[in-house]
């Protein structure tokens, strides 16, 4: 028995051996010692360079080639060549994957824009030769907008998905192909497909080939930049078909199937064009509690519009990449459109702005003179009180309430007197609920004699002298009321309430002179009547020889009946408002919300 106990030790033990040889050369096929991202030019960042590091061991480890990079300007690189550099600093670092070092070594002159590509080991037969001098020629063309990031992200990032495109993977691996009538990537049991996060997955995927590829790279790398800075997934997706599921359906499957989403929620959107021609349109996808509730049926006609324009163009690639601009906008501020005041990038910082007007027209009801008029009203009632006093008419086109979006406005137009920002604004605000109506707000020492009262009765009055005549007629009473309010600490009632007051009095005094009355006629004789129409009659002063019926005339009305017409367009019948779902699922099951127009 010892002697088996013997033998069954050594076997662990020479399995372990085995095992932690087996893990240590799997460690030594590639060098983590140093960055794959060399900047000499310091034009990186510390968040960039380790991005960057980041995509280079994904590649690493999917493909099993290894990239660096590095960035150099004329004065660094002196009298040698970019193709020596690579050389050495690829050697130096040992870079390179397996046995042969296989990798990539890519080299940029930030001076000159020139870039190369230095392939070791079996990497030159893994991308053909014209892809690396197409990368090589296009990569510098994202300087402009995104900096040395731009360029070194376009090199790694076409790499990677010509590795992709050329890569030699099972079509049913993971449980997916095979599926007749469906994508290669389509699940064979969609409803028990078990959800995952791939952060290597591309964000554009062109099936449909509507996009040039420095316009998807383009997008690849601000999408990039969007998931680093919001923590949310946006996925562009082309294709030539929804395969019988419907653009929406489709859309989800997509984004549920291939590893998009952040979080346990898998928080984010899919952009869906279909470019069938018996059903060609587009779809949003919204997957998430966040950014479903972001996405309301307002917002995405409004996208859905600023994008239509582009797609009944053919301007595919800058009509998408506009719509990733607006939804970032919607991540960033609840708002796809913000207006030119709200502050989109850095901290926002308040400040008290003497030089800002306080006459603010937004929605152009308001002629030069008469802004003129309001503000010297409203100068006067300042300089008086010591309060800042602003008037504006301003469209809330947001998620905001009302009430928030007056205070986001005084907050950034740097409004407000003293430590407490003490102030009153007058508004007309007109959002797409509840239409036009005047709004007061007080802040500080504005609140104090702003009762519940007193704000009912002033933005009462305004908003039905706004019905009854004009925007400006509406401000300079509301004006009127808050000196008057600041003055005295009350708002008198409008002129309808004493007349309806009146009025009752009226109806009650006729009310109870009526029963008065009623009561009086009571006492009073009542006459004599005659049983039969002939009793009035005087004996022989009347006499009828014959009777006859005629027809003297006759008439004939007429009513117009407009005839009933179905409205069209809207929906997925092209123009007008889009398709909207609050709620729908996908094929696995996952909720989301989304909408879509055809073209």
């Amino acid at each position: 028995m010892k002697n088996w106990l013997r033998v069954l030790t050594l076997l662990l033990a020479l399995f372990l051996l085995l095992s932690l040889g087996a893990a240590a050369e799997e460690e030594e096929l590639w060098s983590e010692e140093f960055y794959r991202i060399i900047d000499y030019t310091e034009e990186l960042s510390d968040e960039q360079i380790e991005s960057l590091d980041e995509e280079c061991i994904e590649l690493l480890k999917t493909y099993h080639l290894d990239m660096a990079l590095i960035v150099l300007n004329t004065e660094t690189l002196g009298s040698d060549t970019l193709e020596s550099w690579a050389q050495d600093a690829y050697e130096y670092c040992s870079f390179g994957y397996g046995e042969n070092r296989d990798g990539f070594m890519a080299a940029y002159n930030a001076d000159t824009e020139e870039v190369i590509i230095r392939c070791f080991g079996n990497a030159a037969s893994r991308v053909d030769q014209d892809y690396r001098d197409f990368i090589c020629l296009t990569a510098p063309g994202y300087r402009e907008e995104y900096g040395v990031f731009g360029v070194l992200y376009a090199v790694i990032r076409h790499t990677s998905d010509y590795l992709q495109d050329h890569a030699d993977v099972p079509a049913a691996q993971n449980g997916r192909g095979g599926v007749e009538g469906k994508p290669d990537w389509y699940p064979t049991d969609p409803a028990n497909f078990e959800k995952y996060h791939d952060p290597d997955a591309p964000r554009v995927v062109d099936t449909a080939d509507i996009f040039t590829d420095a316009e998807e790279a383009k997008m690849e790398a601000r999408l990039s930049e969007i998931r680093a800075e919001l923590d949310r997934d946006i996925v562009i997706f082309t294709d030539v078909s929804a395969y019988g599921l419907g653009r929406d359906v489709y859309a989800a499957d997509f984004y549920d199937f291939n590893g998009y989403g952040i979080g346990d929620e898998y928080e984010g959107t899919c952009l869906f064009i279909c470019m069938d021609p018996n059903d060609r349109g587009f779809w949003t996808c919204c997957t998430g509690p966040e950014t479903r509730k972001l996405f309301t049926e307002e917002f995405a006609n409004q996208l859905d519009d600023r994008l239509f324009d582009y797609m009944v163009d053919g301007d595919y690639g800058d009509g998408v990449a506009d719509w990733i601009e607006n939804f970032r906008n919607l991540y960033r501020t609840g708002m796809p459109f913000p207006p030119d005041w709200l502050p989109i990038d850095g901290e926002f910082q308040r400040t008290h702005d003497a030089s800002a007007p306080r006459v603010v027209d937004e929605l152009e009801l308001l002629s030069a003179s008469e802004r003129d008029s309001l503000a010297a009203q409203a100068k006067a009632i300042s300089d008086k009180y010591g309060l800042d006093v602003a008037v504006l008419t301003l469209k809330n086109d947001s998620s905001l309430y009302n009430y928030e979006y007056i205070d986001l406005f005084y907050q950034c137009m740097g409004y407000g007197f003293g430590e407490n920002y003490d102030g009153v604004v007058l508004a007309l605000l007109r959002d797409h609920n509840y239409g036009t109506n005047c709004r007061i707000m007080g802040y500080g020492k504005g609140t104090e004699k702003l009762t519940e009262v007193n704000e009912e009765r002033l933005s009462g009055k305004a908003s039905n002298k706004y019905y009854d005549s004009d925007a400006y007629t509406a401000l300079q009473l509301g004006l009127k009321d808050l000196a008057h309010m600041e003055k005295t600490g009350r708002v008198a009632r409008p002129w309808s309430y004493w007349g309806w007051m009146t009025l009752l009095g009226a109806i009650a005094g006729a009310f109870f002179g009526g029963i008065c009355l009623s009561s009086a006629k009571k006492r009073m004789a009542s006459p004599s009547v005659r049983q039969t129409a002939g009793d009035y009659l005087v004996a022989e002063s009347l006499r009828l020889d014959r009777t006859l019926d005629q027809y003297l005339s006759t008439s004939t009305n007429k009513r117009y009946s407009p005839v009933q017409r179905s409205s069209g367009g809207g929906g997925s019948s092209g123009g007008g408002r889009s398709s909207y779902s609050s709620s729908y699922s996908g094929s696995s099951g996952t909720s989301h919300s989304g909408s879509g127009r055809s073209f």
